[in-house]
Formats: structure tokens, sequence, C-alpha cells
């Protein structure tokens, strides 16, 4: 929005308060208030303070007119003007809690090492103590500005008059957590008794509450109290049952007490409420990988991957144990998510073409092999991920869709680049030549030759010897 826009908007607003007539005084202190935000907004900041600071006069009482009067006599480069502003308001409407709270923190962002500015923040706060007694904005400041000050006594006082407080909400306790574990001597009896009070308090007044469930829970945990963490939680999501971050938690604490088929419900049951829940998936697919139960662990891994996403790494992993688990259909539903994600990374598209492939869609796969060829020429020289394997898996797709020629072309390039290391796919190019040349009837005995040497490298597949029955005897 362009500050011309805003000055005819405001113009027109204010157009009645320029009319000739007599002022209201709250007519005249909006006017000036308008004129503060034109000049700002034409970056005269003296104009502009000096509005604010006549509109700021008309009404003392406003909050917001202090805030930004003060504001501007900051950026002019005049601080203790802000200062004695918002310290005016502070001491005028000791009622208004937020204008003591901004004021201290003004002085602790502005002024921080000020003794005299620290010495009027303290009597602000000691104020706003007794006015608003175990309100944990004030009694938090106050200690800290205690401690700043190298007031440890007057620290402790303040400290040990909040943990005696009575009739206070669960903010008050949760709150007070990190002051003791501060304050009080570490190892100490007084320092455990006093944590084990506010976490007493924080599970009487808050366990409804999820911040302060949690901080309760992870007190018992760090004291290798399980049971204990547990049985929080247990309260928390059973009063709360669409705490569900709390609820994946209660699964994983269980898991980690061998409370294994107790962890199973909790974490199924957080599924069935919301099924995109990452954490319990990928807490599922742990499990159940420890635990043996491979296609289980390869469906929650998958689930986390689809709702959350992660590296091209990720997916491409996950869909070689989808597709070596013989299940292409899951595998092809990851690659797409992973393109969708990653579409300028051919590993994937390549990938994506393969499991397609496997589906048994070879007139797909080979619109998706050429898509992979296109983004890997992108690829810096050397880089490129399409390898041997590749051309011998879009030969597959060729030759199923009838391109013979471009199928044979690419499987007698590829085959002399595979590694005597992969002597698998050596035998896979080995047999998918053979096999073209069986099916046009050509090239038999090179083809008996092809298949013999698959054998050796790869003796125990079926489609070795399936293959050479269907080569004539004088050609073998």
């Amino acid at each position: 929005m362009t500050a011309a826009f805003l000055s005819f908007s405001l113009m027109l607003l204010l157009l009645p308060s320029f009319l000739p007539g007599q002022d209201t005084p709250r007519e005249t202190t909006l006017k000036k208030y308008a004129l503060g935000v034109f000049a700002e907004l034409n970056g005269d900041r003296q104009t502009a303070r000096m509005n604010f600071e006549d509109a700021h006069q008309d009404d003392p009482q406003s909050f917001a007119l202090a805030c930004k009067t003060a504001s501007l006599q900051k950026q002019t480069g005049d601080l203790s003007a802000a200062i004695r502003t918002l310290q005016q308001h502070a001491r005028s409407y000791p009622q208004l809690l937020a204008s003591q709270l901004h004021y201290v923190d003004f002085l602790k962002t502005h002024a921080p090492r000020d003794i005299a500015t620290q010495s009027a923040a303290l009597d602000i706060l000691a104020q706003a103590n007794e006015r608003f007694p175990n309100h944990p904005e004030v009694y938090t400041r106050l200690i800290h500005l205690h401690e700043n000050l190298g007031q440890r006594d007057r620290s402790l006082k303040v400290l040990h008059a909040q943990l005696s407080a009575r009739n206070v909400d669960p903010e008050h306790w949760t709150s007070l957590q990190p002051l003791v574990r501060t304050l009080l001597p570490g190892g100490s009896q007084e320092l455990q008794e006093a944590l084990i009070l506010v976490v007493e308090k924080m599970v009487a007044t808050g366990i409804h509450l999820p911040l302060t469930a949690r901080r309760a829970s992870d007190y018992y945990r760090k004291e290798s109290q399980l049971p204990e963490a547990i049985r929080i939680l247990k309260r928390h999501v059973e009063m709360r049952p669409d705490s569900l971050e709390l609820r994946i938690r209660l699964g994983l604490l269980q898991l980690y007490n061998g409370e294994e088929t107790k962890a199973l419900q909790t974490l199924h049951t957080t599924l069935q409420i919301d099924p995109d829940q990452t954490l319990a998936h990928k807490a599922l697919s742990q499990f159940y990988a420890r635990d043996g139960q491979a296609e289980k662990s390869l469906h929650h891994r998958a689930e986390a991957l689809r709702i959350a996403g992660g590296s091209s790494t990720d997916f491409l992993d996950l869909a070689s144990q989808l597709l070596d688990s013989g299940n292409p259909r899951r595998a092809r539903l990851i690659l797409e998510k992973a393109r969708f994600n990653h579409p300028a990374n051919s590993s994937i598209a390549a990938q994506l073409a393969i499991v397609t492939l496997r589906e048994g869609d070879a007139a797909k796969a080979s619109r998706l092999f050429r898509q992979a060829e296109n983004l890997a020429r992108d690829s810096p020289p050397g880089t490129s991920p399409l390898g041997p394997i590749f051309q011998i898996e879009f030969a597959s797709a060729l030759r199923q869709t009838g391109n013979l020629s471009g199928a044979e072309t690419r499987l007698q390039k590829a085959i002399p680049e595979i590694p005597p290391e992969d002597p698998t796919h050596a035998a896979s190019g080995l047999r998918q030549l053979a096999r073209l040349w069986i099916e046009q009837n050509r090239n038999m005995a090179p083809a008996a030759s092809l298949l013999k040497r698959a054998e050796t490298l790869d003796p125990k597949h079926p489609e070795n010897s399936e293959l050479l029955k269907r080569i004539p005897e004088s050609s073998r």
C-alpha cells in the first residue's frame, strides 16, 4: 500500500475535521496523529515526531501514542526523550501492566548498562510486583534484573516468595522451573525439593495444558522415573485426546520403557486421529525395522516421506527397497511424489521410468526414460547419473514397444560399460541382447555365446537355460 494511497484515504476520513467550525479535542488529536503518519510515510521523521508528541500531549493516557512517540524520538537520535516518555507513562498509569513491562524492556534493549536506567527499571518492577503479585511477566523480569545487578540475595527473596504462592495458575509454576534451576545450588537438597514442589504444582494445576504436561513429564524422564513420566502423559491425553504431539511422545516413552504393545497402540491411535503425523510414522517404521517386519517398516517410511518430503537420496533409497521387495506400484507413487519435490533430478526421473516399466507400462516407461535423458543433458560433464544400467532398462522398454533397433543399439553400447564387479547386471544385458536376436530369428550362434557367458556370470538365473533352448542345436 503506497504512501499516497494512505494519505488520500486518511484525508477522506479526516475531511470533516478540516471543514470550518470548532474541532473537538478528539478530532484535534486525530488530526495531529494523521499528520504524523503522513510525515513518517514521506520520510520526514522530525516532523512526524513533532506531530506525535503533540498528539500524545493531548492524549497522555494513550499507551499506543506513548509507544509511537518514544519510537520516533529514538529514531531521531533522542534516546533520553524516548526514555522519559515511556517512564512518565509507566509512572502515571501504574495499573497498566503493559506500560510497565514495555518501559522495562525498552531500557534493557537500549540502555542495558546505564546505572540510572537500571535503578528506574528496578523501581518500576518492584512496584509492579506488589501491584500484580505472582505474575510471571513481572517476577521473571525482576529476578533477571537483580541477577544483572549482582543482587543474588534479592533474587532468592523474590524466588522464595513465588515458591510460597497459593491459588496461582499453571503458567506461574512453568515459569518458575528454569529460575529454580538457575538460582539454587546445583545438586543441593534445596534445589531438589524446590523442583519437586514446582513439578507437583504443575501437575496439580495444569496437566491439561500441553506445555505444562510436557515439562512435568520431562522432569521425571530426566530423573530416570519413566513410569511417572508416562503416567503424566497418559493423564494428559485422556483429558486432551487431540494433543497429538504429546500422544506421540507417550508412545515413544512407552517404547523406551519396553512397553511395546502399549506403544504400538498409542502410535496407531494417533494415526487413526490424524494419518499425517510424520513422527508417528517414523517411530513405527524404526520399530518394525528392528522387529524384522520389513513390509510394515517400508509402509510407514513411505508415509513419512509422502507427508513431509525429504532429500532425493531418501526417496531413491526407499523406492529401491520397495522395488526389491516386489512392490513397484508403491515405489512408483513415492517417486512421483519425489519428482514433484525434485523436478530437475534426473536420477529420480530415471528410477521412476524403471519402476513404471516393472509395473508393465512399457509405453509410458519409454516416455519417462526419454524425459530422464533430457534432464541428464543439463548435468555437468562427467556427473550424469544415467549409466549402463539405465540404458539396459531403457532397451527393455524399447523392445517391448517394438523399437528393436533402438533397443539393440543401447544394449550394445551399455554392456561393455558395466563394471566387472557387477556381474548380475552384465548377465541381464547379455540375456536381453540374446533375447532380441532370438525373437528376430537372427544371430543365433552369437546369441548362444551371450547366454553361455550370462550363465557364467549369473548361473542361477532360470532365463539362461530357457532362452538357450530356443536356439537350434546347430547354432549352440
